[in-house]
């Protein structure tokens, strides 16, 4: 996964995190505090009105992070996220089966001396330039 798409999930986790509806019904019991103590004072049709709009902000917030919540869910399953090491090179479809050979021999310990100088610099073949052997 590039490091800009990492960074863009952790920020979508951040702005989904169960945090921000805690927030909400901390500002919907405040604001409901608010309008009982102002009650029989001069401020109670303001805190009454601040009430019913921060009811309705809160709930607004709730509906949206349910839905974006919701919504996420059910990309992830239609798209799911490729393989951070999927070449982005349109010269060469990989199979499952060549792919998973690919991934396989990646992690293999090979004797020869070509293989060792590789895994000391910790050089990758392209997987698209593999497939033909």
């Amino acid at each position: 996964m590039s490091e800009k798409l990492k960074h863009r999930m952790e920020e979508i986790d951040k702005d989904l995190a169960h945090s921000w509806i805690e927030l909400s019904d901390r500002v919907r019991d405040l604001s409901a505090a608010l309008k009982v103590k102002a009650a029989g004072t001069a401020l109670a049709a303001d805190a009454d009105h601040l009430a019913q709009e921060a009811d309705h902000l809160c709930g607004h917030v709730e509906r949206i992070h349910a839905d974006v919540n919701d919504l996420v869910a059910k990309l992830e399953i239609q798209i799911p996220l490729l393989e951070p090491d999927v070449p982005a090179s349109p010269k060469s479809e990989l199979t499952e089966m060549e792919w998973a050979r690919i991934q396989r021999e990646n992690h293999e310990l090979r004797g020869d001396f070509k293989d060792v100088l590789k895994a000391l610099f910790m050089w990758r073949d392209d997987p698209a330039d593999r497939v033909g052997k």
